[in-house]
């Protein structure tokens, strides 16, 4: 398989991110803060953080570079610039599709940006270009050019856009320039050279390292948001499992730790409880204390459940009905009464007292006459309250007394009114006063005021109903609708409130009995950490989601490990970069005259950094840059570039951007003559400011027979890039020159009329200077054949054959240099020359044009 089958293969078993950035890199190489942001939502998404935008497009097949692709692609033309750095729309470069183009310019004429948007269509190794719009003109459109291509001789157009991902269409060509080359020259003992092919996983390592770090920085960033729990206890189990919260914590494991319940609560209240007593009381007091009141409010409870039962609503029910019973018997017997005693000699018989009299003077009757009935009026019976002898009337008045008090209505009135009295003694016994005046009011009101209020109001009403029963005894009538509904007094609560107390007396013979203060101070410390967690019950749960977070991060940042890229590149490496790719560096070097610098070829990938090393063959690590001037290591780099372009089995173009800089006159040479070669079999483009080097190479262009084609591109003001077809007069050879000189003598014979002498004069002396450097390149190039050449570092002395030399070619060139530096130099006022005529200047260029054919 092709390499680019092998990537494409490796790279559809990749996680769908990664596969995403490889054919982000393969399109733009260097990715901007845009992309890097995706590929980290890709990971972070792929790795659990859904909220993360995904935005992934699959590797296609044709993202990937074709080196050795089954059609040769040659770049015909570079026109129609917009927006880019001074270069006129109405600008362009056309290039030869096959042999050489060289592109000359001096500094500044525009040559570079033409360059760039070509290394930025090919991937060059330098990835870092940037192409600017012109700084001095405002303009919002977007930078383009139109780059004209060939394929199979069909001719079609790219129109690309300016500092975007490079054209499929054109990774078969490649690319050199001074920045390429800091690529190839950077660590230290060592040259490092990173394949154009292989450059994806350098690519790859870069890129995830950085993103790497961007995601260590963002863990780093959310562990310093982390909430901590400085209040909580040292010792309690709440912090430590605050402490051991993990990503593997769930919501139900904090709520089953941390909640704080009510009876939990419960418990720290009474714990805190306890603790007063063991450490600020006398247990056996409070207990002494507790068991009064408990005894108190018991006998609290049960006088209130008293007075409850002798005043409830039955019993004043029937109390009303007693009373209203007697009052009504109490009538009937007065009735009777004044009846019975109406007559008699005192009055006030058959009253209350007189009723309390003879009840009494009964009692005594079972004391004096006893055995016998009552009254006693027999024989020597005497009054009992007198001592006298009864007399007859007497006899009959008690006998009469007794038959009525023994009658059933006053056995009836009797009886109700002792029934009332009864009732109303009770009533009179009921414990009002121990409740109202009882102390344990006060503990109790304390405690639990709301059931004190209760009783309260319970005893106030009751007050009422028994001061309204307790009137019964002036004989009033009473009514249901006089009493006040009674109100319920606490019992149950009380009740309940006792066995409470109870409790708690049992709890304080418990703790008194224990003493475990140690253990109640770790339970309460236990509680109050748990009380407090749980106040900040957020800040656990957002803990646990940090470190949910954290660890999706850590398995991202895993994911981004280059060693899998490592084991990749050797694998490929084995099998691509074989002994033909070292042979090739070793001749390279060996013609660039660095033969004297042993290497050692490595191809093995450390730490994803993917490269061939071309170390030096030393024990001592010493900075490449302290070995190897600028000069050798630009040779090194162009020794790369022609051995890998040499290695790959197509004949993809390449082009190069000042490939000389820094090289002495030799290397030029050799790179030249190699560059010349390669455009035997590939197109070869060169764009160069060097002279020499343009001399150079048309040079070798002749000694080799290679097809080339030269323009040349100028600055005139503001405006970059005026391409010219024609080389710069300086390159030209004679012939060129006679021709440029003929074509200028029509302009002058048209100025000749219209312009003042002082400004025609100068263009007529230009004109000869011209030509008097024309017969100075004709003694070179004619005269001499092109044995000694300014520009040629060398003396071509197997052309010394075919020199022509006779007196009378010498004084041919005498005659025209003389004739010329006559109008060049100055002259005397004196001399007073005239200027010479359109036909003079036309039959002095007609003798270097004759001395020009004589020699072909």
């Amino acid at each position: 398989m092709e390499f680019n089958d092998h990537i494409w293969e490796w790279s559809s078993g990749l996680p769908k991110w990664q596969n995403d950035l490889i054919r982000r890199l393969y399109q733009k190489s260097l990715l901007e803060s845009k992309d890097t942001d995706e590929v980290i939502n890709n990971i972070l998404h792929e790795n659990g953080f859904s909220e993360r935008i995904l935005t992934i497009s699959p590797l296609e097949k044709n993202h990937i570079p074709n080196k050795n692709p089954k059609e040769t692609i040659k770049i015909t033309a570079l026109k129609n610039f917009n927006n880019i750095a001074a270069i006129e729309p109405e600008y362009g470069l056309e290039f030869s599709p096959d042999g050489l183009t060289v592109v000359y310019g001096e500094n500044s004429a525009g040559k570079s940006s033409y360059a760039k948007v070509l290394k930025q269509a090919c991937r060059a190794v330098d990835d870092k270009t940037k192409i600017h719009p012109n700084i001095y003109k405002s303009s919002g459109s977007i930078s383009t050019a139109d780059i004209h291509i060939q394929q199979n001789g069909t001719e079609t157009i790219i129109n690309r856009v300016v500092n975007t991902a490079p054209e499929q269409q054109l990774t078969s060509i490649s690319i050199f320039d001074t920045d390429c080359a800091r690529v190839y020259a950077e660590s230290e003992n060592e040259v490092v050279f990173i394949p154009t092919e292989f450059k994806i996983f350098d690519d790859l390592a870069r890129h995830q390292t950085e993103i790497k770090q961007r995601l260590l920085q963002l863990k780093d960033d959310l562990l310093k948001t982390l909430p901590t729990f400085h209040e909580l206890a040292s010792s309690s189990k709440t912090k430590t499992f605050v402490e051991s919260i993990s990503y593997k914590t769930k919501e139900k494991d904090i709520q089953q730790n941390c909640i704080f319940t009510e009876k939990d609560n419960d418990r720290l209240k009474q714990i805190t409880k306890d603790l007063k007593v063991l450490v600020d009381s006398n247990p056996v007091k409070l207990m002494q204390e507790l068991q009064r009141n408990i005894n108190d409010i018991t006998n609290l409870k049960n006088n209130l459940q008293q007075i409850l039962n002798e005043l409830s609503f039955e019993k004043v029910k029937e109390f009303v009905s007693v009373n209203q019973r007697y009052l009504d018997s109490k009538a009937t017997m007065e009735v009777l009464s004044h009846e019975a005693f109406e007559e008699q000699p005192l009055a006030g018989v058959g009253s209350d007292p007189w009723k309390k009299l003879w009840h009494t003077a009964k009692q005594y009757h079972g004391i004096a006459y006893p055995g016998q009935s009552f009254p006693y009026v027999e024989n020597e019976a005497k009054c009992l309250l007198c001592q006298q002898d009864l007399k007859e009337d007497s006899r009959i008045r008690l006998t009469r007394f007794e038959e009525f008090m023994t009658d059933s209505i006053s056995q009836e009135t009797a009886q109700l009114h002792s029934q009332r009295q009864d009732l109303i003694a009770k009533i009179k016994s009921l414990p009002f006063t121990k409740v109202a005046e009882s102390s344990v009011r006060t503990f109790f009101y304390q405690d639990s005021p709301e059931l004190d209020m209760k009783a309260e109001l319970f005893i106030q009403s009751a007050i009422k109903i028994s001061t309204l029963l307790q009137n019964a005894e002036t004989d009033i009538h009473l009514s249901l609708n006089d009493f006040p509904e009674i109100e319920l007094p606490p019992l149950k609560e009380m009740a309940h409130w006792l066995e409470i107390k109870n409790s708690e007396l049992k709890h304080l013979k418990t703790i008194a009995r224990q003493d475990n203060s140690a253990e109640l101070f770790a339970e309460q410390n236990e509680l109050v950490s748990k009380e407090k967690v749980t106040k900040r019950i957020d800040d656990l749960y957002r803990l646990a989601k940090i470190r949910q977070e954290v660890d999706k991060i850590d398995k991202a940042i895993k994911s981004l490990d280059t060693t899998k890229l490592t084991k990749k590149y050797n694998e490929l490496s084995s099998s691509f970069l074989t002994d033909k790719f070292k042979n090739e560096i070793e001749n390279e070097l060996k013609q660039i005259r660095r033969e004297h610098i042993l290497f050692k070829l490595n191809s093995r990938g450390v730490k994803g950094k993917t490269t061939i090393k071309l170390a030096l063959d030393s024990n001592s690590k010493i900075n490449i840059n302290e070995i190897l001037s600028e000069g050798e290591q630009k040779a090194l780099s162009i020794a790369f570039f022609l051995a890998e372009i040499s290695s790959i089995p197509s004949n993809g173009g390449i082009i190069l951007d000042d490939p000389v800089s820094s090289l002495d006159h030799s290397r030029r040479e050799y790179v030249a003559y190699r560059l010349v070669q390669e455009a035997k079999k590939r197109q070869v483009i060169i764009f160069t400011h060097d002279i020499v080097f343009l001399h150079t190479l048309q040079k070798h262009v002749n000694l080799q027979n290679v097809s080339a084609s030269y323009c040349s591109v100028r600055r005139n003001g503001n405006r970059a890039g005026i391409a010219k077809t024609e080389m710069p007069w300086i390159a030209l050879a004679t012939g060129k020159r006679i021709k440029y000189l003929k074509n200028e003598l029509p302009k002058l014979k048209k100025l000749e009329s219209q312009l003042d002498s002082d400004m025609y004069v100068p263009q007529v002396k230009t004109w000869y200077m011209l030509l008097r450097e024309s017969w100075e390149r004709a003694v070179e190039e004619l005269l001499l054949n092109g044995v000694v050449e300014r520009f040629n570092p060398s003396v071509q002395t197997q052309k010394l054959n075919k020199i022509k030399f006779s007196d009378e070619i010498v004084q041919l060139v005498t005659e025209g240099m003389t004739k010329t530096s006559t109008y060049v130099h100055d002259e005397s006022y004196a001399i007073g020359r005239m200027i010479p005529s359109n036909d003079e200047m036309i039959e002095d260029l007609n003798n270097l044009e004759q001395f020009n054919k004589f020699f072909k």
